[in-house]
């Protein structure tokens, strides 16, 4: 009988719950892999899909029209801005 007991120990077997850590350590490696090969294919698309755009970005003409509108919306923005700034600083003045 002692035979019997010794020789599972020295067949190279591990015990039940080695085996099952080992399996799912290898489930867990196997998805990580997967994982990272999606994220590297993400990747490629994405700067893919980064210098499309940038292509295109450059093919589109701006109207001149439009570069004006622009300029000139910054600039009434950059007014009412520093007025807005005018009128605050002189309201916490007064408030104090």
């Amino acid at each position: 009988m002692e035979g019997s007991s010794s020789s599972s120990s020295t067949d190279g077997s591990h015990n039940p719950s080695e085996k099952a850590r080992a399996s799912d350590f290898e489930k867990v490696q196997k998805q990580y892999e997967e994982k990272m090969v999606r994220i590297q294919e993400l990747k490629k698309q994405i700067e893919s899909v980064k210098v499309s755009l940038e292509e295109k970005k450059k093919n589109i003409p701006v109207p001149e029209e439009t570069k004006e509108a622009f300029k000139s919306l910054s600039q009434r923005y950059e007014s009412l801005r520093e007025e807005y700034n005018v009128l605050l600083a002189q309201k916490s003045k007064d408030h104090k």
